[in-house]
């Protein structure tokens, strides 16, 4: 190998290994902002206190983040993007619709759990959001429910389902879904896994004839 494919593998690696330290260093930063968010509400936390959580000064912050709107948008964002694309998955399946409810269901209650601060801001942070970032997560969850009214009417088309209007049918199930971030507590008695269970039979059986 000639010394100039050299440099330039070690540049590459290095460049990596660089990019791979600053996601990382990213991820901590919205982890850290994302349950100071919840603890003070978005208006109340500041910029510093989620600098000071990570050991960083506000000015170093911005090294990583374009401004607090950003983190909000950002974890947003992130919550739901990977929760959409295994749902669609599901719903796009060979499955009976019972079936399909039930997984689409199981998976959304661990991605709510998996990520109760980001959930939980949502709910009551929505409005912060600056208006094409707000329209952009409102798309977004229109086309995660839209998924589940489509299941609910397919089951319905098939007498599987009894559910008069798939919106509201949708509506309900995510409700309840959503409200987990209010009062599911990852150490208590019940894992994500039985509770993903426990809540898709409930879903199912909402709907069932």
């Amino acid at each position: 190998m000639s010394a100039q494919r050299i440099a330039t593998v070690r540049a590459g690696a290095a460049n990596s290994a660089r990019n791979g330290g600053q996601g990382a260093r990213e991820e901590e930063i919205l982890a850290a902002a994302a349950r100071i968010f919840r603890e003070k509400g978005y208006h109340g936390a500041s910029v510093r206190d989620i600098a000071e959580s990570v050991g960083l000064l506000k000015g170093s912050l911005y090294h990583y983040i374009r401004s607090k709107e950003d983190l909000l948008a950002r974890l947003f964002d992130g919550a739901l993007e990977q929760t959409v694309g295994e749902l669609e998955t599901i719903a796009s399946g060979d499955a009976a619709p019972r079936t399909k409810l039930h997984e689409m269901v199981a998976a959304y209650v661990k991605a709510v759990t998996a990520n109760l601060d980001a959930v939980g801001l949502y709910l009551r942070e929505w409005r912060a959001l600056p208006g094409p970032e707000l329209a952009r997560l409102r798309a977004r969850r229109r086309a995660m429910r839209a998924l589940f009214e489509d299941v609910i009417a397919d089951g319905t088309r098939r007498r599987e389902f009894a559910a008069a209007d798939a919106k509201i049918s949708a509506l309900a199930i995510l409700g309840m879904c959503n409200w987990l971030f209010e009062w599911y507590r990852p150490r208590g008695r019940l894992r994500p896994d039985v509770l993903a269970r426990e809540l898709a039979d409930r879903a199912v059986r909402s709907v069932t004839r």
